[in-house]
């Protein structure tokens, strides 16, 4: 059994208030979520713009005013056709509401146990649920005196809503084909997590996911629509970013800690997936950036390293 465990690298809120909010631009510069999961689930509001995202596999588009919520242990991230979107999300924790729970709810251990499986996009059909989905945001963003006991109202509404309107599937033929090939796949990320440092082969990965190479590249890129080999530098980029923005080591220094052995292969890499060179990125001012005008959008910056 993969022990999805070891993705969970950050803390959501607080023990006893499990929830973190994020506000992101795609179009910053500071901006990348490659393909990943976490134990928590997962509500993203979008703000405007259209974003392109995968989920267990599958691409979704969500449009502005669109409620996206994803179970907790799916692999979900960008796709790769990028698009100009603001968005918002909650990651928190499903003890959260299951606490508050007075009333013992079928439906929720269902969704928990994940013998059903949740639509990826929620329609907001009336003024009431779009209501409440707008000040969930608005009180996370802001945190007035008792949002803490409003959001779990607000998140225990969204629920009774899905129940209500049947915004999912009950196919579990469905869950189980897609369970094996996910935990296949997450014992590889958890390799890249882990020894991103080091040389990692294509087969060293394949065998992790025990495929053969060529079925392995197959399934992978079904699920990510990158190479391995293509995940796996945007993964390493990604961790120079977090050393060049938090630390004063030499670029050099960065890119042998991050699997570069080749300076000027890192170079192109980091230009390749950023548009910068990696001394432009760590003077960048997010400050200074247009995206950064918008005084929703400085609350918080999504960088991979938050999940």
């Amino acid at each position: 059994m993969i022990d999805a465990k070891k993705k969970e690298l950050l803390p959501r809120g607080t023990a006893f208030f499990p929830i973190q909010y994020y506000c992101c631009n795609t179009a910053s510069p500071l901006y990348n979520l490659p393909v990943h999961w976490h134990m928590e689930y997962e509500m993203i509001h979008i703000l405007s713009g259209e974003h392109n995202v995968f989920i267990d596999g599958k691409e979704v588009v969500l449009k502005k005013g669109d409620l996206c919520v994803i179970q907790d242990g799916l692999l979900h991230g960008d796709a790769k056709n990028e698009t100009t979107c603001r968005y918002e999300s909650i990651v928190f924790d499903l003890n959260l509401i299951r606490n508050k729970n007075y009333a013992h709810d079928a439906f929720i251990e269902d969704f928990s146990a994940h013998h059903v499986l949740l639509n990826y996009i929620i329609p907001l059909k009336d003024k009431e649920i779009q209501t409440v989905v707008e000040n969930l945001f608005l009180g996370m963003r802001r945190e007035p005196a008792g949002y803490e006991l409003m959001t779990v109202s607000r998140i225990l509404f969204i629920f009774g809503y899905i129940k209500q309107n049947k915004f999912y599937k009950e196919d579990i033929k469905i869950l189980d084909r897609s369970k094996l090939r996910t935990e296949q796949l997450k014992a590889v990320f958890n390799l890249i997590q882990e020894d991103y440092g080091t040389p990692i082969t294509l087969d060293d990965m394949a065998q992790t996911a025990g495929m053969s190479p060529k079925y392995f590249c197959r399934v992978f890129r079904e699920i990510t629509r990158r190479t391995p080999v293509e995940y796996l530098n945007a993964y390493r980029i990604d961790q120079a970013c977090t050393q060049l923005r938090s630390g004063d080591e030499t670029l050099i220094d960065i890119a042998y800690n991050c699997g570069f052995n080749d300076f000027s292969y890192f170079i192109k890499t980091f230009k390749r997936f950023k548009g910068m060179t990696p001394h432009k990125y760590r003077s960048f001012d997010i400050r200074s950036a247009p995206e950064a005008q918008n005084e929703v959008e400085k609350e918080n910056i999504l960088s991979v390293s938050d999940f």
